[in-house]
């Protein structure tokens, strides 16, 4: 037979040399890196077809074989059998568990049936190829598997806001406490130094300096420019939640209590932002704290009990340009290293020099249990008082008008403490907000709006001394849908005094 000459060839060989010769490149480049790898293995009993069905579903692969597969026993496999999703994040590149298997009572598709007959050298070939000739030039050099998320911890433990829609889920028996993504699964590039399961815990709980140099970190730049940092096989990240990362900055609805000097006389009761104060009771690496300092507030005070996300935290704050204090709080709730005096004095120290001064402190990050938040504060409220002194004509170093409690399904266990700051901490006892994430059903919307006012209103009453609040539920904002019939919301709470 001559060359090109392939009437007697098997109808699937012909097919296959008739795709190598009218090549079209797809625009997606996860079905572009797939692509090239069938190309590159002439050794697997594969054909990729147009069209958007699997004409056979026989397939064998044998390293040992030579590179002549049985006609007769191709995989015709359509284009659009191939997977699509994927999320990048330079040089990350994340891949649905889908991608590897089908879900628990999900009939396996014609990708992963494929995907299943690859030797293990096979599919670290896949991956270079996804890396290399799909993302050429969209500087991927890590992939990995956005596996569910393993059980860990302690039972009762949620979901910080901002993880709940990075493609993982928490097993429904022992949450995740720390938010650790247990189950990616790393399968093409340099991720740092590896340790067997235990070993790898105790570098999750009890990290080293050397922990964190060594690791692999990766960043994005959201909304209006803020970048944040995160270590995948640590930390969570989700570039969801847009609607209220945006409405924090005041791109768009209403976030009440936050407004420019311009709109001050629009709104006289609101504060000016630049002497806001904020707690966030579960920071993570920054979700919503970094749009509060974005917005322009003097200073967040956040906690987390993952040494990574602190970690994560701090160094986003620099990428940003915020000077940032990790402070470690113990299971006593005591402060370490230099104790609440040195803390209070070196935040004084940073706010007389001035707003945009480099060593002004614009995040303190609390490495520590939130149970200790009102405690902690108290005592560096009590600090900045001996340190003020009865000054006339100044502003107080801690004014916090705004806590936002971003855990779900329900971020009920910080509410009385979040009460406790925002009616004793802010300027004048005046008190603030509360931005309380909670997961809603969605016909339940309203009436919950009432019940959490009324449970604040308790703790309010159990918290106040003699002095009286007004209470409202100012806003209702319906973030996104959570899963079917249940709605992510934010209500937006106002505790305001009454005289």
């Amino acid at each position: 037979m001559q060359d090109g000459d392939d009437d007697d060839d098997p109808p699937a060989l012909q097919e296959r040399q008739r795709l190598k010769k009218k090549k079209t490149q797809p625009t997606n480049p996860l079905i572009r890196g797939i692509v090239a790898f069938c190309d590159r293995h002439s050794d697997l009993s594969i054909v990729l077809v147009p069209g958007t069905g699997t004409t056979t579903m026989t397939t064998t692969n044998d390293d040992n074989k030579g590179t002549n597969p049985d006609p007769d026993k191709m995989l015709m496999l359509a284009i659009s059998d191939l997977p699509k999703r994927y999320t990048a994040f330079a040089p990350l590149l994340l891949l649905p568990p889908s991608f590897v298997g089908a879900g628990y009572n999900t009939p396996p598709t014609a990708w992963t049936r494929f995907y299943s007959t690859l030797s293990e050298s096979q599919r670290a070939d896949l991956y270079r190829c996804i890396a290399e000739e799909g993302f050429r030039g969209s500087r991927i050099s890590r992939i990995a598997i956005n596996a569910p998320i393993a059980a860990e911890g302690e039972v009762g433990a949620h979901t910080e806001v901002g993880d709940d829609d990075g493609g993982q889920e928490t097993t429904k028996h022992h949450p995740n406490v720390l938010r650790s993504p247990s189950g990616l699964l790393p399968v093409y590039g340099d991720w740092g130094p590896t340790l067997p399961l235990e070993q790898h815990r105790v570098r999750i709980l009890r990290p080293r300096t050397e922990d964190f140099e060594h690791a692999f970190w990766t960043a994005t730049v959201q909304h209006e420019g803020v970048t944040q940092v995160w270590a995948p096989l640590y930390t969570m990240f989700s570039r969801g939640n847009f609607a209220e990362k945006a409405r924090i900055l005041g791109l768009q609805s209403w976030f009440p209590g936050l407004i420019t000097r311009k709109a001050e006389v629009e709104v006289g009761s609101h504060d000016n932002v630049s002497m806001v104060d904020v707690v966030d009771m579960y920071v993570g690496i920054g979700y919503f704290a970094f749009c509060y300092l974005k917005r322009g507030v003097r200073r967040v005070y956040g906690w987390d009990i993952n040494p990574w996300s602190i970690e994560g935290l701090r160094r986003g704050c620099y990428k940003n340009g915020w000077e940032c204090l990790v402070v470690r709080v113990d299971a006593d709730g005591k402060v370490e290293g230099g104790g609440v005096k040195e803390l209070a004095e070196r935040i004084r120290q940073g706010d007389q020099d001035g707003p945009g001064e480099e060593n002004v402190v614009r995040c303190v990050a609390f490495l520590g249990d939130n149970k200790w938040a009102a405690k902690v504060l108290q005592e560096i409220q009590s600090e900045f008082g001996r340190i003020e002194g009865n000054a006339r004509g100044e502003r107080p170093s801690l004014n916090i008008t705004h806590a936002n409690l971003g855990l779900l399904p329900t971020s009920k266990a910080s509410w009385s403490d979040a009460v406790k700051i925002l009616t004793a901490m802010s300027e004048c006892r005046k008190g603030g907000w509360l931005h309380i994430h909670e997961n809603v059903d969605i016909r339940e919307i309203e009436r919950m709006a009432e019940e959490v006012v009324d449970q604040v209103n308790g703790l309010v009453q159990e918290n106040s001394d003699d002095r009286c609040f007004d209470l409202s539920c100012a806003h209702v904002e319906q973030v996104k849908t959570y899963a079917p019939g249940v709605m992510h919301c934010v209500f937006d709470v106002e505790i305001q005094a009454n005289g």
